[in-house]
């Protein structure tokens, strides 16, 4: 299995302070997210795309969590 995850037409509106872009994956990230959802059998496309958005708001916010690159060693 090779995930691919690739991010393009990249938009950031100043006045709102909003990032907007695209996001495009193959099939084994599709099965991948499919396999971690409860139903993965009856998902439809547009349920996987909102799955993987939680997915990609539970990452941002654990590394924010841990400190990521704010992390000061003593």
């Amino acid at each position: 299995m090779k995930i691919v995850i690739e991010v393009g037409d990249v938009e950031y509106s100043k006045l709102s302070k909003q990032l907007a872009f695209k996001v495009v994956c193959n099939m084994d990230a599709i099965l991948a997210t499919e396999d971690s959802m409860l139903s993965p059998t009856d998902s439809t496309m547009e349920e996987v795309a909102v799955e993987m958005g939680k997915k990609l708001q539970r990452i941002i916010y654990s590394d924010y969590n841990r400190g990521g690159m704010r992390i000061k060693y003593d």
